[in-house]
């Protein structure tokens, strides 16, 4: 059954039963565990499980083995099929809040001290913390997770197998200002947020409401903990943002995008599908479909490594420059002129 659902080959015995999953180095008889890299590969016999799911031209070894096309996603899916995640302690506490004209579906798990407004929707399958708040006209759609203490301002819709972790804020006003004499007057944030079904953000990102129109996260995203998204900005579908991120105002991200830890994005960039941002790069201007970019100013990467290449010559070079003229002959009381430049 394991093969057919990830699509795999058996190599050994296909009758096996396997119950659950575990490390390499902890797993017993009757789990499966995943050799990837040749640290595990080399030693695959010596694991306790009863399979490994490696790739489809992995040496042979002692074990059972379920060859697959991408040994990861395999692991992924048995690991969700053998251990799916479970509705825990269905049903409404008594200390939970709502206000006026609630749609509630009555399979959901909403626990103590959740505060939700009014006029809110809820899904069927819907599981919310404790400590969550919810503000008026949000909905929330069907089978999503919202971890403790997640808020979501007012008119925040979410779609379906949404997941937010513990600390998100959602729908939070966008940092919007006009400069005058005497300081700065807030720029009222009338938009909202929409996030598409099946994206996950991770503990304390925050995505702020446009000022105007929706901020959007698209379907599949996944967004990684300690995150800001402005305002106004519009991330596509299967996109994925490592910590630290930060994204500002209307910054259009297309399709299938990785942007790595501690990058920063520029007011109004507009970044095509499949772009790779890498870690700590600051991207300050448009970027193309299907570019890597890295660095201080985000340049094409393999430009960026060649300037680095030559950062790393420079004090050899200058020394070069420099040494004939420190080798010539001074006439007596002669001063170097280059010195202390």
């Amino acid at each position: 059954m394991l093969a057919r659902h990830v699509e795999g080959e058996v190599d050994g015995d296909s009758d096996l039963q396997i119950s659950r999953v575990r490390p390499f180095n902890e797993a017993t008889e009757g789990d499966i565990t995943l050799a990837v890299d040749s640290r595990y590969l080399t030693r695959a016999g010596d694991t306790g499980a009863s399979a490994v799911i490696v790739s489809v031209d992995a040496p042979c070894c002692p074990k059972d083995l379920l060859r697959v096309k991408n040994p990861k996603l395999a692991f992924a899916q048995v690991l969700h099929l053998l251990h799916p995640r479970k509705l825990s302690a269905l049903g409404i506490s008594e200390d939970a809040c709502f206000g006026e004209e609630c749609k509630v579906s009555s399979d959901v798990s909403i626990a103590s001290m959740v505060s939700i407004g009014d006029r809110v929707t809820i899904g069927s399958k819907v599981s919310i913390g404790s400590g969550c708040c919810i503000g008026d006209d949000c909905h929330i759609g069907e089978g999503s997770l919202l971890h403790g203490n997640v808020t979501l301002y007012p008119g925040v819709h979410i779609q379906e197998r949404v997941f937010l972790h513990s600390g998100c804020v959602i729908g939070a006003d966008g940092f919007g200002y006009a400069a005058h004499d005497q300081g700065h007057f807030k720029i009222e944030q009338m938009g909202t947020v929409l996030i598409e079904s099946d994206v996950e953000i991770g503990a304390n990102s925050c995505v702020d409401r446009g000022t105007f129109g929706t901020t959007v996260i698209g379907k599949g995203t996944k967004i990684d903990n300690l995150v800001h998204v402005g305002h106004n900005c519009k991330i596509g579908q299967n996109t994925v943002i490592v910590g630290c991120v930060g994204i500002s105002g209307s910054v259009q991200i297309g399709d299938r995008c990785l942007i790595a830890g501690q990058a920063g994005v520029g007011q109004h960039v507009t970044i095509g599908d499949d772009v790779k941002i890498l870690q700590k790069s600051a991207v300050m201007k448009d970027i193309p479909p299907g570019k890597t970019v890295s660095g201080l100013y985000g340049r094409d990467h393999r430009e960026e490594l060649r300037i680095q290449a030559a950062l790393r010559r420079l004090p050899q070079l200058l020394k070069d420059a420099v040494a004939p003229r420190s080798e010539a002959p001074r006439k007596p009381g002669a001063e170097d002129a280059w010195e202390g430049e």
